[in-house]
């Protein structure tokens, strides 16, 4: 049996890939541990290989998910050895500015279908943390300029938030299955009510094998320190972002770093980061530049 880590490295289909084809297309039917992590025969192993080699003529996946492995080996023309077939999708599959205009046009015609189907398609070429700070962040930022200057509207903008959203979302449950992973809190603070941050860290969490509370934008310190405690928390993440001046928000950064459970780290990013690096140095706190460096950081205190 295989890990969805190993089948990633044997197919060179990346696991955001193969757990979207499993999701919506039912290609493989990984057994589970009692874990809940996901465990791939051989022959799922080639499936995915004859998947991706089919794929990559040009044929959509939606067209070939129900067909045999002995048809897709006809299609494929495959011989018994495909272990060529490595190579990871990369970038250049995607054209990422044109997909960016595309979602603002979905997001201005207010179709949820078209939207949809341009992030799935931008997650799967770009990996979630390539998704999330290559195409996702950027084209949020661009809707807000948008949005600013007239040219989108309220109910625009907040169609586009609500679907990243719900988007992510899906995906931090999916990807959220080790009951037995170390758990980290996220959420923002009170008055931060801009939570697009801290849903992709926890997306990147989840991701990394932690067990992902996540409770949202605006959460009182209180409810955040109490979740720590009584789920025994590794971690507690707090996304900052606007607005970046509130004056209550080097006073809760203190009390979150002074009333924590001991041994429990506090991870703070966000663009309002910058503004309160001083204070998350003296009182132990780690700062996180972007979600890559989140990522290292949580593999480092696992």
């Amino acid at each position: 049996m295989h890990t969805i880590q190993s089948v990633a490295e044997k197919t060179g289909l990346t696991p955001d890939v193969i757990r979207i084809w499993e999701r919506r297309y039912s290609v493989v039917t990984p057994e589970r541990t009692p874990s809940n992590q996901r465990l791939y025969t051989d022959k799922d192993i080639e499936r995915l290989n004859l998947l991706r080699r089919v794929t990559e003529q040009g044929r959509r996946i939606s067209a070939i998910a129900d067909l045999s492995t002995e048809e897709l080996k006809d299609i494929a023309g495959a011989s018994p050895s495909l272990s060529n077939l490595t190579r990871p999708l990369a970038d250049s599959d995607l054209d990422i500015e044109k997909s960016k205009n595309e979602a603002v046009s979905a997001i201005i015609e207010l179709d949820p279908i078209k939207f949809e189907r341009i992030l799935e398609h931008a997650f799967v070429s770009l990996g979630s943390v390539g998704f999330m700070m290559n195409f996702i962040s950027p084209l949020m930022d661009q809707v807000g300029n948008l949005w600013r200057s007239g040219a989108v509207r309220t109910c625009q903008e907040h169609f586009s938030s609500a679907h990243v959203r719900s988007f992510l979302g899906r995906y931090m449950l999916e990807a959220n299955s080790d009951p037995k992973g170390p758990r980290i809190i996220i959420a923002t603070l009170p008055g931060q009510m801009h939570e697009l941050g801290a849903t992709m860290s926890a997306v990147v969490a989840a991701q990394g094998g932690w067990n992902v509370i996540y409770l949202g934008a605006c959460v009182p310190l209180e409810e955040i320190l109490f979740t720590a405690d009584c789920k025994e928390a590794k971690a507690v993440g707090i996304s900052l972002g606007y607005p970046i001046d509130d004056p209550k928000i080097p006073m809760m950064l203190e009390q979150l770093g002074a009333d924590a459970p001991e041994m429990c780290r506090i991870l703070v990013g966000g663009s309002g980061t910058d503004r309160y690096r001083s204070l998350l140095a003296r009182m132990g706190a780690l700062e996180m530049k972007d979600l890559e460096t989140l990522s290292k950081t949580l593999d480092s205190i696992r």
